[in-house]
């Protein structure tokens, strides 16, 4: 028994979808990558504040960033460092999945990237794709500074073992 007409179910379909949509972007499920017992970096949920390695935590944020999903961000971001054992020194978001960066979004990690500072925790950034990199009105990569951006994640490990080796 068909309950609508073919324009309507059509019209109906869309609206799920764009709704779908806006609820994950509200909402997404984001991650830390740590290491597995299989020696690859894996998809680990936040609660479990696995860390890649001892003081470097690498948090995957899995959608736009933008207005709807700032506060998450910013309470995910808050939470994770508190908790962190042992204490943090590097923070690194996996940008990844991120194809765009609103201004919300852009003060929200200003702000996050200050807070982390003060706390003497350098906050990072990995896999930024090159368009969302070339948001030069929000200034990023000026704030972070372009040695806090890296291409892949090896390249992150490498430089954070470096780091560690010389802080000893």
């Amino acid at each position: 028994m068909v309950l609508v007409g073919v324009k309507e179910g059509i019209i109906l379909a869309m609206v799920l979808s764009i709704l779908d949509h806006l609820r994950r972007g509200y909402h997404p499920k984001n991650v830390l990558l740590a290491f597995s017992e299989s020696g690859k970096l894996s998809p680990q949920v936040l609660s479990s504040g696995a860390q890649a390695r001892p003081g470097l935590l690498i948090y995957r944020f899995t959608h736009s960033m933008y207005y709807a999903n700032t506060r998450q961000l910013s309470e995910e971001v808050t939470e994770l460092v508190a908790k962190a054992m042992p204490g943090l020194r590097w923070f690194c978001i996996d940008c990844s999945a991120i194809d765009d960066v609103d201004y919300s979004a852009a003060e929200t990690i200003r702000s996050l990237a200050a807070t982390l500072k003060a706390q003497g925790i350098h906050m990072l950034l990995v896999n930024v794709m090159p368009d969302v990199a070339a948001h030069s009105r929000y200034k990023i990569d000026q704030l972070l500074g372009k040695t806090a951006i890296f291409p892949h994640l090896d390249d992150l490990l490498s430089a954070y073992d470096r780091y560690n080796q010389a802080a000893q």
